[in-house]
This record gives C-alpha cells, sequence and structure tokens, in this order.
C-alpha cells in the first residue's frame, strides 16, 4: 500500500531534509539482517534507516497516523512526498540497491491483495523463524551514519520501548487465555 506523506509543517521539511527512510523492527531478526542486506547493495547511500522503537520514529509515524503497534507490522518506506508499506515499500526499496536487485520491482505486477498475502504471513511469523533479540540491534560502527536513531541505538535507548511492546504482548497473552481465547 502506499500513500501521500500528508506531511504539513515540520514534518515535510524532515522529510524533505532525510530524504528517503526505511523504518523497520528494531529487534526483530530478519528486519535487521534486511538491513544489513539493503546497505551493502546501496553504495551510493540513497537509503537512511531508523527504528520504530525508537524515540525519534515518533514524529515520522505520528506524521503519518501509523501507531507504534501498527509500524511494527509493517515495513515502512518514506520518500520525500509519499511513503508505502508492507510489499510495496519492499519492492520500491529494490529500485534504489544496485542490479540486479531493481528488477524485483517488475514483481509490482503481481496483484497487491497477492502480495499482501505473502506479505503478511511471513510478518505474523517472523520472530519465530526468525528470533528476536531484547534489544534494538546496532549496526556495524561503519555504517551507523546511516541512522537517524544512531545515538538511540547505541545508547539503548530503545529498549525500553522494546521491552515495553514485550509487556504488553505478555498482557494481552494472560488477557486471552484468562477468557479462553
Amino acid at each position: 500500500m502506499a500513500g501521500a506523506a500528508g506531511a504539513t509543517g515540520n514534518l515535510a521539511h524532515q522529510l524533505a531534509a532525510t530524504g528517503r527512510v526505511i523504518m523497520y523492527d528494531g529487534v526483530c531478526n530478519l528486519c535487521n539482517a534486511a538491513v544489513r542486506f539493503i546497505i551493502k547493495r546501496d553504495p551510493q547511500k540513497n537509503l537512511l534507516f531508523c527504528s520504530v522503537q525508537s524515540p525519534k520514529a515518533e514524529p515520522y509515524l505520528r506524521g503519518l497516523g501509523f501507531s507504534r503497534g501498527d509500524a511494527l507490522k509493517r515495513f515502512i518506506f518514506i520518500q520525500e512526498d509519499r511513503w508505502s508499506e508492507g510489499s510495496t515499500a519492499a519492492l520500491e526499496i529494490a529500485g534504489y540497491m544496485r542490479p540486479p536487485w531493481p528488477l524485483l520491482k517488475s514483481l509490482m505486477a503481481v496483484p497487491l491483495p497477492v502480495r499482501e498475502a505473502v506479505y503478511d504471513i511471513v510478518a505474523a511469523n517472523r520472530y519465530s523463524w526468525f528470533g528476536r533479540s531484547k534489544v534494538c540491534q546496532v549496526p556495524d560502527t561503519s555504517v551507523l551514519e546511516r541512522f537517524l536513531d544512531a545515538e538511540d541505538l547505541v545508547l539503548g535507548r530503545c529498549r525500553e520501548q522494546a521491552m515495553a511492546d514485550d509487556a504488553w504482548k505478555e498482557e494481552r497473552e494472560r488477557h486471552w487465555q484468562r477468557w479462553g481465547k
């Protein structure tokens, strides 16, 4: 899915200043592997990154109308004047990597409901299939400048959010178990 950023004021200026930003789940092992994969194939440094758990993500998420919970379920790609999510975001990102990866954009011809169904299956199972960490993973120092939330990652500031997310999920599970659902 994609949309106009609807960005006004400070957010519009911030988006224009930062360019292309990939919002990802910083505790997801699959997501972090994808970020490393993209970095290696983006030598022009066209793409920047920000973990959803970071305080730096807040203005972006608010400006796009995403709650943190919703953003944790979707890969979000913010460009200067628009944004995309899920399979569309992944395919648009491929267009900024060195060849042959831009060829993946041809998969946009696959109907959106089909692409999203596959994306949703992987997204729903990513923790059980690939694992997760308790804290946001810190990238190699050689690429740290590409992370809008570099300071938060290094100082462990997204740890509290990751742990709060865990506590909320555990509470929700207890609730459903209590009510037999």
